[in-house]
């Protein structure tokens, strides 16, 4: 298949056989389960009052949102290489818990997989039957900024009524609801409202922007124009990482080839964009 690497894969553009490797799992594992140690820290310091409300919401937003994306992006990785599945459950378990009822890894993965499958070369999201994302993605503007707020509640009632709530979430409840009580009983009712909004801010400018405004047909065809400051794409990646910096700018290959690792996409963008332009 190859002439590099037993781990190395390649597609075809044109007559170009372009090689790529893709990411590991485990890797992007480990990578969650790393950026969760310092969120923690981060709560506990504002839990102890060592830090202010601020510089907490700040450092959560900076932290979880890497997390965010890396769950996003564990998706499509290479699942043969993998951490202990003990570890594994672990960092499925705590990868932005928004809500003790928020959507597991095994269910939201399903479901991007199957919105994938449905974005190739169109933009217009689906009827949310073939597209369980499409509901957080049209009816004006007013109700995507709803669904995006409350996307973990919603998402939890389609479940419901199609009697697709997983296992996973009654785990979920199980282990989040006594570590909130917990958490509660030491440092009180206030402190778990701050990092209860933080949670929130975070999941929804995640599903705003990156069920959303991603999907709109400029941004998810062309990306982030090269006319655009620098100075913002700076503040993006300072804010979102260079990871989901990467994912955005080239977001319409991501959905062509989604395996392909963040950073590899610009080698293949210019030739999909040839494609599409043809």
């Amino acid at each position: 298949m190859n002439k590099h690497n037993n781990k190395d894969l390649y597609v075809v553009v044109g007559e170009n056989h372009i090689f790529y490797r893709p990411e590991f799992k485990k890797a992007i594992d480990m990578e969650i389960l790393t950026l969760n140690i310092f969120l923690f820290i981060a709560i506990f310091l504002f839990a102890a009052n060592l830090i202010e409300w601020p510089l907490f919401m700040l450092l959560f937003y900076v932290i979880a949102m890497r997390v965010f994306i890396a769950n996003h992006d564990r998706m499509h990785a290479n699942h043969q290489i993998r951490l202990p599945r003990l570890l594994e459950k672990i960092a499925e378990g705590f990868a932005v818990v928004v809500t003790p009822w928020d959507e597991p890894y095994d269910s939201i993965r399903k479901k991007h997989l199957r919105h994938h499958s449905t974005h190739l070369n169109d933009v217009g999201p689906k009827h949310q039957v073939m597209d369980p994302h499409s509901v957080f993605e049209e009816g004006g503007l007013l109700r995507v900024i709803f669904s995006c707020l409350f996307y973990e509640e919603i998402q939890f009632v389609l479940d419901f009524r199609s009697g697709n709530l997983s296992k996973s979430r009654f785990y979920r409840l199980l282990i989040c609801v006594p570590l909130i009580v917990v958490f509660i009983y030491v440092f009180g009712f206030n402190k778990f409202i701050v990092v209860f909004l933080a949670m929130r801010m975070v999941g929804f400018f995640a599903w705003f922007v990156f069920s959303y405004v991603i999907h709109l047909p400029l941004v998810y065809k062309f990306g982030f124009s090269k006319r655009v400051p620098k100075v913002v794409k700076w503040i993006f990646t300072l804010f979102h990482g260079r990871r989901v910096t990467e994912g955005c700018l080239h977001h319409f290959t991501h959905h062509t080839w989604p395996s392909i690792p963040f950073d590899q996409l610009h080698r293949f963008d210019a030739a999909k964009r040839a494609s599409f332009d043809s």
